[in-house]
């Protein structure tokens, strides 16, 4: 398992607690998370006939998540990317 991101030392996005896949690891992930939802339905309102460019929002998200986070995974994948951080903490 990859517990740090291919880009920088710090993980944005890591394992779920609950569940499999990836979520926000910190407050940068949320920032970009939150970002991109109101930036993906904001364009999608403002122009419905240009949908698309919300499409590619969520795809530059995609795309930050995988370059900024760890593998995905499930709770024992979160217990060692807790581990993990711990370590390179102290």
């Amino acid at each position: 398992m990859r517990t740090s991101p291919l880009l920088g030392r710090k993980a944005w996005f890591g394992p779920r607690r609950m569940g499999w896949g990836l979520s926000p690891a910190s407050a940068e992930g949320w920032v970009v998370s939150a970002v991109a939802a109101a930036a993906a339905v904001g364009l999608a309102v403002a122009d419905r006939r240009a949908r698309w460019t919300a499409l590619l929002v969520v795809i530059v998200l995609l795309v930050i998540v995988f370059v900024k986070g760890t593998s995905p995974g499930g709770a024992r994948e979160w217990e060692d990317f807790q581990a993990s951080k711990d370590q390179r903490g102290r």
